[in-house]
């Protein structure tokens, strides 16, 4: 009796304390961190005691921590077929191919492509022929659905079976007819803890007067030589720590923060205006960053794309994950900055600011 009565007690113990492993395991924060040096360089070197973690400014022993050199990506392409992409789709698909081809061969990738309306054309794979088919069908027309596209994309990468994920956003224009608004969009970028990227392809890119190229978004670029002007990234007035133009879910650190000018969700320009700024946006919220491809001549055109994409490649393995429990409940309903520095003052660290502890309601 006495050995059944032990066993039932041990057995006791033994579950509390998975169940308390499995508690602290939901807690765990993890934040992908991309760091740069003075020139703009990746550095891909250091080591978790070379890193200081914040949450809403107290400090966080360091619990995980990894190199992206050699681990997966669920990566989800999200490119732009409306009519203002006729004269560049051609080159846009070659870029993306050549982008598939670069990256990790155990990379799984899906491929979503938008105009009026947003669809899955190519699931989750790591067979390079079949997304390279999916390109060639491509055929463009209509509007623009860029929120739509973005959201239907941060949905599926969900699915994959990698944890670190990214979404590519390729397109020449801004929103013109998505049934989702631009305020959802943010709130599942901010929700969704994907880093999210973005090509954006200006009008007069291909146009009949070329002008140098330009990438004016104020973010480093790696190690392939485009300019990196400026040297810091872009800033918005900040008067709290929450979503961009949209308050607190919950309460939290302060109001809402709004930059200078906040998109309408139904822009009334034309499908051929480029809006970098919507692109920024997404990029800030989720750590990632932007491109913009300007006009050149005729033969600079795939080359300068692919240059860019060739930069994501190469930035996609050379991330650290880092990762902590915060003394809070891991759904405490509020919003939670995050600040990840080195030791190092001369370089950057570019990452997702903030997080929900649980889920915001649309």
């Amino acid at each position: 009796m006495n050995r059944f009565i032990l066993a039932v007690v041990l057995t006791g113990v033994s579950a509390g304390v998975l169940w308390a492993q499995l508690a602290v395991d939901v807690g765990l924060v993890d934040v992908v961190a991309t760091v740069l040096d003075e020139r703009g360089r990746y550095v891909a070197d250091l080591t978790e005691d070379d890193f200081l973690v914040h949450e809403d400014g107290e400090p966080q022993p360091i619990r995980h921590f990894s190199r992206s050199n050699d681990l997966p990506v669920s990566v989800g392409v999200v490119l732009d077929t409306s009519g203002s992409m006729d004269r560049k789709i051609d080159t846009a698909t070659a870029a993306v191919d050549r982008f598939f081809r670069q990256i990790h061969p155990d990379d799984e990738i899906f491929l979503v492509t938008f105009d009026n309306s947003a669809r899955l054309v190519e699931d989750f794979t790591d067979d390079r022929s079949r997304l390279a088919a999916a390109l060639r069908r491509v055929r463009v027309g209509g509007g623009t659905a860029l929120y739509d596209a973005l959201i239907l994309g941060l949905e599926h990468v969900r699915t994959g079976r990698h944890e670190k994920r990214a979404i590519l956003v390729i397109s020449d224009g801004e929103d013109t007819g998505s049934a989702r608004s631009l305020e959802s969009a943010q709130r599942f970028v901010r929700e969704s803890e994907t880093l999210v990227y973005s090509l954006g392809i200006a009008p007069e890119a291909f146009g009949v007067t070329p002008t140098p190229p330009t990438f004016p978004t104020g973010r480093p670029t790696g190690r392939v030589g485009i300019p990196f002007p400026g040297g810091t990234p872009p800033t918005f007035p900040r008067t709290g720590g929450g979503p961009v133009g949209i308050p607190f879910p919950g309460g939290g650190p302060g109001g809402p923060r709004t930059p200078p000018r906040t998109p309408p969700a139904t822009p009334t320009a034309p499908a051929d205006v480029l809006n970098m700024e919507v692109l920024e946006l997404f990029a800030e919220i989720s750590g990632g960053r932007t491109w913009m491809v300007s006009g050149w001549s005729d033969s600079g055109r795939e080359n300068r794309i692919s240059e860019a994409l060739d930069v994501l490649a190469e930035e996609l393995r050379s991330q650290y994950t880092i990762g902590y429990y915060p003394a809070h409940s891991p759904d405490d309903g509020r919003w939670h900055t995050v600040e990840i520095t080195t030791r190092y003052p001369a370089y950057r660290v570019r990452h997702r600011e903030q997080y929900f502890g649980g889920r915001a309601v649309e």
